[in-house]
């Protein structure tokens, strides 16, 4: 039996969840304790455990509580690993009707990582770009261990897309896995690198904090 429990447990690939600590460093951290719990920590706590509501934090501005709450409420499907390595064609990806504002976003081409994605920046109504880096179909992780998410195919499919064109800034998001390519990439594409999350749940709450989000989809 346990074999079997362990067996159907690694069908499935693992996500990078957002957990408390995530969560609290987009609360104010002032433990003001208005929202009737102990500290931002608890409060951060309560709110994945489902025991809180963002509205309960009077020091919350609206986008920010409106994307915790829609996060709190996305279920996002298991990965299972029959579908390793399926790829979408290298390019971009509009999502929302993102505008000219809106930030661009480097990610993989792995197929669930482009879908996961794009489910958490609708269920956020964050418009944004996705580029789709030729990764050979590994997911970020993967790709950062085999090399496969490099500076050139991230420049190749800037490029490719003239995604440039499409926006009236020159600032990329990469993934937090591959923070130690930073200043390659940047080197390479000419344009601003932000290093984001490692979780794609936390993205949406890094855009707005640090004032990449754009203009909100209505």
């Amino acid at each position: 039996m346990a074999h079997e429990k362990q067996m159907i447990e690694q069908e499935f690939a693992d996500l990078y969840p957002l957990n408390e600590e995530n969560l609290a460093e987009y609360l104010q951290d002032i433990d003001c304790c208005e929202c009737g719990f102990s500290s931002c920590l608890a409060f951060a706590e309560a709110l994945i455990g489902a025991k809180a509501k963002s509205e309960q934090c009077p020091e919350l501005d609206g986008e920010m509580a409106a994307i915790i709450d829609a996060l709190m409420e996305l279920h996002l499907p298991a990965i299972p690993y029959n579908v390793m390595m399926e790829s979408f064609s290298p390019g971009l990806i509009r999502v929302g009707d993102a505008d000219d504002y809106s930030p661009v976003l480097v990610t993989g081409n792995f197929q669930e990582t482009v879908r996961l994605l794009e489910n958490i920046l609708n269920a956020c109504r964050v418009r944004a770009f996705l580029v789709l880096s030729d990764t050979k179909g590994y997911s970020v992780d993967n790709a950062v261990v085999e090399k496969r998410f490099t500076p050139f195919e991230i420049l190749k499919v800037i490029t490719e897309t003239e995604v440039g064109s499409m926006v009236n800034h020159r600032n990329l998001v990469i993934p937090g896995l591959a923070r130690h390519l930073c200043s390659q990439i940047k080197q390479a594409t000419g344009w601003q690198v932000e290093v984001g999350p490692v979780s794609g749940l936390e993205l949406p709450l890094f855009l707005v904090r640090e004032g990449l989000a754009g203009t909100p989809q209505v």
